[in-house]
């Protein structure tokens, strides 16, 4: 359970989106469990007040990039395909390993790539919070395609047409090693 899952116990967040919509709606629920010896307390407050009181406007503020994330992706379902590698890896070092983050999106190769105005980038690497803030905005981009960071189009395009090479080279090598394998298994029949 996270921080904000534990601070909110027993209360649940329920986060929605409706397709129409580009941002979620937080619902509330109450979870009542044996183990909870709070419920034995005649008490009354308002959801409001209970998040006020345990600090949660802030904590769900944060976490509104890790929850639009987890909403594209399930409202997405199996439309969005299954995410190369690489997308796998800039994943989970925006979200579990920030430092790295931080050292790439400082790196020559990042600004190669991407478009940021010298005094954004030098407020998101020197804010922990902005960094994290800016690296679900980089995930929304790579993973669906919402494109709010501005990308060098030259830089853009030698890197699309560098893939393709790629990928065209890894073809015609799997395409060769099949030839020779049909060629061995069909030369034993001889």
């Amino acid at each position: 359970m996270t921080p904000q899952g534990c601070r909110y116990y027993p209360v649940a967040l329920l986060s929605l989106r409706r397709q129409d919509e580009s941002t979620d709606r937080a619902s509330y629920a109450l979870v009542e469990e044996p183990h909870c010896l709070g419920h034995q307390k005649p008490r009354r407050i308002s959801v409001a007040d209970y998040r006020k009181k345990q600090g949660l406007e802030e904590y769900d503020e944060l976490a509104r990039g890790w929850r639009q994330l987890i909403l594209n992706k399930k409202s997405s379902g199996p439309s969005i395909g299954k995410p190369s590698k690489r997308s796998l890896e800039l994943f989970f070092m925006v979200c579990y390993d920030l430092d790295r983050f931080s050292q790439f999106v400082a790196s020559e190769g990042f600004s190669d790539i991407y478009e940021l105005p010298a005094q954004e980038l030098k407020g998101i690497l020197c804010d922990n919070v902005a960094l994290m803030q800016f690296g679900f905005r980089f995930l929304r981009q790579v993973l669906f395609g919402e494109e709010t960071i501005a990308l060098r189009q030259e830089a853009a395009e030698q890197r699309r047409l560098r893939h393709l090479e790629r990928r065209q080279r890894l073809e015609t090598e799997a395409a060769a090693r099949r030839a020779l394998e049909q060629d061995e298994m069909y030369g034993d029949l001889d």
